[in-house]
């Protein structure tokens, strides 16, 4: 089950601007069971495979974020590519 509090505990969230114009926020689920640590490249790693599998040829824009107040940029994709 998906924790209620996925906003406030994630290390990362990701930002994808749709085709049909619409945009949506994810939030990273950085553990691999309920008592692990956090893993900011598990949460990537998922982001990823959303974005290649789940979201494929839906999406325009996607960036991932730090989930703080002034988080910086941490990987860029454009039309299914990954810039940086």
């Amino acid at each position: 089950m998906i924790s209620k509090h996925l906003p406030s505990t994630s290390l990362t969230k990701c930002i994808v601007y749709f085709h049909d114009g619409n945009s949506r926020t994810f939030y990273s689920l950085d553990k691999s069971h309920k008592r692990a640590k956090p893993n900011q490249a598990l949460g990537i790693r998922r982001f990823d495979k959303m974005l290649t599998i789940r979201f494929k040829g839906t999406w325009e824009t996607a960036i991932i974020y730090e989930n703080l107040p002034e988080g910086r940029e941490i990987a860029k994709y454009k039309n299914g590519v990954r810039l940086f």
